[in-house]
C-alpha cells in the first residue's frame, strides 16, 4: 500500500529495554512494551479474567490502568498478552505520559550521543498544553527537504514529520525537527511517540476513571 500522503492516527508503543514488573488482576506480570493505548505483557500462565487492572510503579509514581485483553498467545511458562487501556485510575494517565516522555527522551539521546547532533529535548510539559474546546494542533512536515508548520484540527501523524498540541515550546519543536532529520526509521518512530504524548494529553487519552 502506498502511504504517501496518508495520515496515521495509531499511537506508537515503546519497547522497554528494562521490562517493568507489575500485576494484572493480582497476577505477577512483566510489562515488555507500553504506549498510551495499551501494553504488551509477558507472564508464565494464561491471564484471567479478560478485564482487570494493570498496576506497576515507575520513578516512585504508581500507575494503575483499567484494561482488557485484546489478544493472547504462547504457552506456559512463556505466555504473552496485548492489553487495551480502558481508563486511567486517578492521575495514572499523567504518570504514564511522564514515564514515556522520560524513556523516549533517554532513548533519543542515546541514539544521538555519538553523533554531531547531541541534542537534548525536554519531556512534554502537560501544563503548557492547550485543553478543551481551544485545543488545536500543529503539524510539522518534512517536505522536499524543508519543514512546513501547519495548524490542523485533527491530530493525525504525517508520514514524514509529527503532530503536537498547540502550546508546545517553539524552540523545543525546532530541536525536535533537527533530531528527526538526524534519526533513522526507529528514531523517527520514537519521535512520533513523543509527539503523541502531547496529543493524548489534550484528547484525554486514556480517559480518567
Amino acid at each position: 500500500m502506498d502511504t504517501k500522503g496518508v495520515e496515521r492516527r495509531e499511537f506508537q508503543r515503546l519497547h522497554l529495554e528494562s521490562p517493568i514488573a507489575g500485576t494484572f488482576g493480582g497476577v505477577d506480570v512483566i510489562v515488555a512494551e507500553i504506549g498510551i493505548l495499551g501494553a504488551r505483557l509477558e507472564h508464565p500462565a494464561p491471564l484471567m479474567p479478560p478485564r482487570a487492572e494493570l498496576r506497576f510503579t515507575f520513578g516512585g509514581q504508581p500507575i494503575e490502568m483499567r484494561c482488557e485483553i485484546a489478544r493472547t498467545g504462547g504457552a506456559p511458562p512463556t505466555c504473552f498478552s496485548g492489553l487495551r487501556f480502558l481508563a486511567a485510575v486517578g492521575a495514572s494517565g499523567d504518570h504514564l505520559r511522564a514515564m514515556l516522555a522520560q524513556l523516549v527522551t533517554l532513548e533519543l539521546e542515546r541514539k544521538h550521543e555519538s553523533s554531531q547532533t547531541r541534542l537534548r529535548i525536554r519531556a512534554v510539559d502537560g501544563d503548557k498544553t492547550v485543553r478543551g474546546l481551544d485545543a488545536h494542533f500543529f503539524s510539522y512536515r518534512l517536505e522536499q527537504g524543508a519543514w512546513r508548520k501547519r495548524p490542523v484540527f485533527l491530530p493525525e501523524q504525517p508520514p514524514f514529520g509529527f503532530t503536537v498540541a498547540r502550546g508546545e515550546d517553539a524552540e523545543e519543536m525546532q530541536r525536535l525537527c533537527e533530531v528527526y532529520e538526524a534519526s533513522d526509521d526507529e528514531g523517527r518512530r520514537l519521535i512520533r511517540l513523543f509527539a503523541e504524548l502531547s496529543v493524548s494529553d489534550v484528547l484525554q487519552i486514556p480517559p480518567r476513571s
